[in-house]
């Protein structure tokens, strides 16, 4: 869809080589889908914030956001955190719809990927 984009967001940690990992798939992602269609933000000790990100994306006009967690399950964060996050910068902006996916960890195809994962772990 024109105009739209996917939101990444991660937990964020104070050491700054935690981040890397969701760096390094965003960038690839990016290449994939373009520059203008993905941003990863954290929720706390990194950056960009969440509240970054998103003024970026009211600013560009941007009009249909989908945001997946990387986050394992849905937890305070999922249903408190990120919601508040989102409203603080979003709110009195009417041509802009969010939809918040489940976390990456509760899909179907995450699950398996942990499965095969730890198969190939057990000693």
């Amino acid at each position: 869809m024109k105009n739209s984009c996917l939101v990444l967001i991660a937990h964020g940690s104070r050491n700054p080589n935690w981040a890397k990992p969701f760096e390094k798939l965003t960038n690839e992602l990016k290449q994939d889908v373009g520059e203008d269609k993905l941003f990863l933000c954290f929720m706390e000790n990194s950056t960009p914030s969440v509240e970054e990100v998103f003024r970026q994306i009211v600013e560009r006009g941007i009009c249909r956001v989908r945001v997946l967690p990387l986050f394992m399950a849905s937890g305070n964060h999922f249903r408190e955190d990120i919601p508040t996050q989102i409203a603080r910068v979003t709110s009195g902006v009417t041509n802009l719809e969010v939809e918040l996916l489940p976390p990456i960890g509760e899909h179907p195809d995450f699950l398996e990927l942990m499965r095969k994962l730890a198969r190939q772990s057990v000693l």
